[in-house]
């Protein structure tokens, strides 16, 4: 099997999609697969004739196009097979309004929320004294924790609004949940053992994510069994619902008083040895190599 790992790009997590796609390059050349490494900057046009010369594509972009379901749809108009999910259900996992819309339709728990469009009249989409705070201020449309802001004051609001605006007009306000980071990394369609992520942060951000030391993790999460069942349940739920495959995590807050609520669906997370996807399928027994050819298996046996 002639595999093609596609990573680089051109979104804000081009630098971490590289390391994600050299890790998963290194696994497969472990496991003993033909690879090829396919960085790119920006157009993937012109690498379209060589990926089809390959067996399969597996998507290490991270974020914009990437995993947007821009990236996905010329893949599928080419006719390769590629992991992750398709263009639908990565387009709307990547609009965090839409799939909040979706969680609500369906009576499934997300905090409460309002997004506003940064070009339409302020007051239009946001009523400064209705706010309750604390807040969080993030881009609708971007991954990694990029943009994102915890905003105690009125007075600290415009500054997180500018800082979201950097990564897309959108902007999503959503209640602050105090508790638990919790996530759930999804394999084919069965969730991994549940991770607590202990940010040095009050918010699990872009640094604490990225830079070594600033996060502890415990897998399994010391969550009661029922309620860790009913966790894995709903994320089960999520994906199916939004028609992710192959791979994924869904991220949640867990409350003081035992309720959880999803924040956000991930379908292309990293794979580097430290992200969280793969140290959860360390605690389910799956090393990463066998990690990375179960994603392929899936991909490749499944539409």
């Amino acid at each position: 099997m002639k595999i093609a790992v596609l990573m680089g790009g051109n979104s804000s997590e081009w630098e971490v999609s590289l390391k994600t796609g050299y890790t998963v390059v290194n696994a497969l050349r472990k496991i003993g697969w033909d690879v090829v490494p396919f960085p790119y900057e920006n157009d993937i046009l012109p690498v379209i004739p060589t990926l089809q010369t390959m067996d399969i594509v597996f998507n290490a972009l991270h974020g914009g196009e990437g995993e947007n379901g821009k990236i996905q749809q010329i893949l599928e108009e080419h006719g390769l097979k590629y992991t992750g999910s398709g263009p639908e259900a990565s387009s709307l996992a990547m609009d965090k309004r839409r799939t909040k819309l979706l969680l609500e339709e369906n009576h499934l728990p997300t905090p409460a929320w309002f997004s506003f469009h940064t070009d339409a009249p302020r007051s239009a989409g946001m009523d400064r004294d209705k706010l309750t705070y604390p807040v969080v201020v993030k881009p609708n449309a971007d991954g990694s924790t990029m943009g994102i802001s915890l905003v105690k004051k009125a007075k600290n609001l415009d500054t997180a609004v500018e800082l979201a605006e950097e990564f897309g007009p959108e902007i999503l306000i959503e209640e602050y949940i105090p508790g638990r980071e919790i996530t759930v990394a999804v394999l084919g369609d069965k969730s991994l053992p549940i991770i607590e992520i202990i940010p040095s942060h009050e918010l699990y951000d872009y640094t604490c994510k990225y830079s070594e030391g600033m996060s502890r993790y415990g897998c399994p999460a010391d969550i009661p069994d029922e309620l860790a069942q009913q966790i894995s349940i709903t994320t089960e739920r999520i994906f199916e619902l939004m028609n992710c495959r192959h791979y994924g995590r869904v991220d949640f807050r867990l409350n003081l008083e035992g309720k959880f609520f999803c924040l956000e669906v991930n379908t292309l997370p990293g794979l580097t040895d430290t992200s969280l996807v793969p140290k959860a399928a360390q605690a389910a027994g799956i090393s990463f190599e066998e990690l990375i050819k179960r994603i392929i298996h899936d991909a490749f046996c499944k539409e």
